[in-house]
């Protein structure tokens, strides 16, 4: 089987710019793995926090960090960082670094206001809102009420009805909700100019 000249320049640049050949992880040795393919060091959420607030903590971290801050990388960004770094070296398995983004995004905002230094939450955030008419805000407030409605109408008709009592199902049911302004008129097929005239 030939190679052709593009797969050659392909794995030339893979190994070039130091990426993994595809498929070579399946051709590591079995006792030679990977941190993350090892069972992971923290398995509980409280110590895995408690090892990343000691780790925000050390003082060259923090000051890298406040750093970071200063110059405008946004706190999920660092998160990102941090936890990702953490679930190579094995410290946590992708679940447990999931649930560990909240806690270590608060623990880097409490540092940062700590050293009273503005943050930015996510990256782009640093732009200031542009500002709207009052007519433009009453109507996307209207607009957001009407969507609530139509989601409370949406969820009370996939309930399943066993599961609820029927004094609760009864007062459901007698809920009246009032029409939207943003829906849809009724309207005669035939007005329109354009209609088809039969």
């Amino acid at each position: 089987m030939a190679i052709s000249e593009k797969a050659v320049e392909f794995l030339g640049n893979s190994l070039a710019t130091g990426k993994a050949i595809p498929g070579q992880s399946l051709t590591n040795s079995p006792e030679n793995k990977y941190k993350w393919e090892q069972p992971s060091e923290f398995v509980n959420t409280k110590e895995a926090s408690l090892y990343v607030f000691g780790l925000l903590t050390e003082p060259e971290t923090t000051s890298n960090l406040l750093l970071s801050i200063t110059n405008g990388v946004s706190i999920i960004d660092l998160t990102s960082i941090i936890l990702y770094s953490g679930f190579l070296e094995g410290k946590w398995n992708p679940d447990l670094m999931t649930i560990l983004m909240e806690p270590t995004m608060y623990m880097i905002m409490a540092l940062s206001e700590k050293a009273e230094i503005d943050y930015v939450l996510e990256a782009g955030d640093d732009k200031k809102p542009k500002q709207m008419s009052s007519d433009k805000e009453v109507e996307i407030v209207k607009r957001g009420i009407n969507e609530f409605d139509n989601m409370k109408k949406q969820a009370t008709q996939q309930i399943n009805k066993n599961v609820i009592p029927k004094k609760v199902q009864e007062m459901i049911d007698n809920i009246e909700l009032s029409p939207s302004l943003l829906e849809k008129v009724k309207s005669n097929p035939n007005s329109s100019l354009l209609g088809k005239g039969e």
